[in-house]
């Protein structure tokens, strides 16, 4: 990938480039060496952009990245595709390619850039495979910024720029990257012995990524039974619940969802519960104990925020933490040995340890 350069000089639009067709071969290659900047300009802009979009949709993505096309790839395709005027035909010059973890994630992102981008072309490379076929799977699509984003510094002069977006899961993304090293580019270039070896492969990661999805609906769906089955038990969550990531994550829901909460963070509460070997029954117990106070403790652990609503103080991990702090001996011993809790924090808890204590 070509390293953003920063400031770059005014160029002219690509559509009041003259024909090449009489032009040297060194006339189009500085031609392109001069409209490189603005490539790597809008692959850059577009994948921070695409970042932005991907986070405020809730959609979690390994990698966003681009590349804008080398001098000798750019000519070789010229030479390779017999194009007339490359600086047309050629739609790939600038790439970002965003790498999720889902299939349902693909088509998420994908109506993203069809909504947030002028999109001209669109494939998804699986449908060329035909029902007995396995191979590349990716989707693809070409576009320009919308005429809208010109008017900002970041963007006005990238007009008439194409750029493609290439959505794929990491499963995907591993397949194409293999097959590109082995430069297999099509079926006849592999050798027969070889064949069915690649396809088993290819057909066994499309299966997975079909399977990593089922995972992600049957964990979702057993988060949500969790909560429906307590708020038909009277909207107590059971507390002999075995206590696993999803449960967790469906306890955290249940009684806090008015408070952010992270998947991640509820993994690094998760650990912390089960070395110290603290169950649902603690915690909801713990609750119970402190619920008449939470709100003055919380305006006390966050002194300069006003808090008008559950989303200004703690997140779901952290109220819970708090609550555990000041019911559970072995869990806040444990915290303060380990350094886990800051000391003002301490002495905030054990100030409230001793009021409760007399409650």
């Amino acid at each position: 990938m070509i390293g953003y350069s920063g400031a770059f000089k005014q160029l002219p639009d690509i559509n009041v480039l003259d024909s090449i067709m009489s032009n040297s071969k060194q006339e189009i290659e500085n031609k392109y060496t001069d409209l490189i900047p603005k490539y790597t300009s809008l692959g850059k802009n577009v994948s921070e952009a695409l970042g932005i979009f991907l986070k405020e949709a809730g959609i979690s993505y390994l990698t966003i990245s681009f590349r804008v096309k080398e001098v000798e790839s750019f000519l070789e395709k010229i030479d390779r595709k017999n194009y007339t005027d490359p600086f047309i035909d050629i739609e790939d010059i600038c790439g970002t390619r965003i790498i999720c973890f889902y299939q349902s994630d693909v088509e998420r992102i994908c109506e993203i850039v069809n909504r947030e981008f002028d999109i001209k072309e669109s494939q998804d490379k699986e449908d060329l495979l035909k029902s007995d076929q396995f191979g590349y799977r990716s989707h693809h699509l070409i576009g320009q910024i919308k005429n809208s984003w010109l008017k900002t510094p970041n963007y006005k002069n990238l007009k008439n720029l194409k750029i493609e977006f290439q959505v794929r899961t990491i499963l995907m993304h591993a397949w194409a990257e293999i097959e590109h090293k082995l430069a297999y580019k099509q079926k006849i270039h592999i050798p027969p012995h070889l064949e069915r070896k690649l396809f088993r492969i290819s057909a066994k990661l499309e299966e997975s990524d079909e399977q990593f999805e089922e995972i992600k609906a049957e964990s979702i769906a057993y988060r949500n039974s969790l909560i429906k089955n307590a708020e038909v038990e009277g909207g107590h969550f059971p507390i002999d619940t075995k206590l696993d990531l999803d449960s967790l994550q469906a306890f955290l829901d249940f009684y806090f969802s008015d408070r952010s909460g992270n998947i991640d963070t509820t993994r690094d509460l998760l650990n912390e519960l089960l070395k110290d070997q603290i169950s649902i029954k603690d915690i909801i117990e713990g609750l119970e104990k402190v619920k008449p106070h939470l709100k003055e403790i919380e305006i006390e652990t966050f002194p300069k925020r006003k808090i008008t609503k559950p989303q200004d103080g703690w997140a779901q991990v952290g109220i819970v933490r708090a609550i555990l702090d000041l019911t559970n001996d072995k869990y806040f011993e444990a915290r303060i040995k380990e350094e886990r809790i800051p000391d003002f924090v301490v002495v905030r808890d054990k100030e409230w340890r001793s009021k409760l204590n007399t409650v």
